[in-house]
């Protein structure tokens, strides 16, 4: 089983109505849909934001319903244009700091770097298949934190600091679960804004919402 794991329910809504055979089940307050997408057994999970919640989604999906990937998706903000697809070769969480403790800023204790490598497999299906559709897409590294960056410099900084491409607030956890568990994951984000207006994100939320579930979807009819 695939889990497809995302914050909000604009992000989660399109994937949904894709769904066959529904089955709804809350855990520990989080909402599943168990579900076939394309043919697919899935379950679609509504995390809700920030990487706490992300992170207890993540495990959700992997103890309760035994799933052997994990797709993390929805928004964020980026460097290269609204409506531009982001597929995470790695991910890395910009707000772990324990520099004092002689880590490198990012680095959670345990691990020997900031980064977490996304899946080859699951990353190449999914950039063969946004090639095919012909999409606007990059890849690159995603850095998540627990702030809604709205500040182009101060998102600037955070992609220039850690080599990103794209900020927002998942799938750094997301990430650090499924290493740890050693299931493989992927994320698939889409461009709603620049990393410097609240207006931009709400403006254009529901185009980028439209594009990662097409992208999600070709990816689930090719596995």
């Amino acid at each position: 089983m695939t889990a497809v794991i995302a914050a909000m329910d604009n992000e989660v809504e399109l994937l949904k109505k894709a769904a066959k055979d529904a089955k709804v089940r809350t855990v520990a307050g989080v909402e599943c849909l168990v579900c076939k997408i394309n043919g697919k057994d899935v379950v679609v999970i509504k995390s809700g934001i920030g990487k706490a919640a992300a992170a207890c989604a993540t495990a959700i999906a992997l103890s309760e319903f035994g799933a052997d990937a994990v797709i993390n998706t929805g928004l964020c903000a980026g460097t290269c244009g609204i409506g531009t697809i982001i597929v995470a070769d790695k991910c890395v969480q910009h707000d772990f700091d324990a520099t004092a403790d002689g880590l490198t800023l990012g680095q959670v204790a345990g691990f020997d770097s900031p980064y977490f490598a996304a899946d080859k497999r699951i990353t190449q299906t999914m950039t063969r298949s946004l090639k095919n559709g012909g999409a606007a897409y990059v890849v690159g590294t995603i850095a998540s934190g627990d702030r809604f960056v709205a500040d182009r410099e101060a998102m600037k900084n955070i992609c220039e600091q850690f080599g990103a491409v794209g900020v927002e607030m998942e799938s750094g956890a997301v990430a650090q679960i499924c290493t740890t568990a050693g299931v493989p994951f992927a994320v698939l984000r889409c461009v709603s804004d620049g990393g410097d207006s609240v207006r931009d994100y709400y403006e254009f939320s529901r185009l980028a919402c439209e594009r990662f579930t097409a992208a999600v979807l070709d990816f689930l009819r090719e596995t």
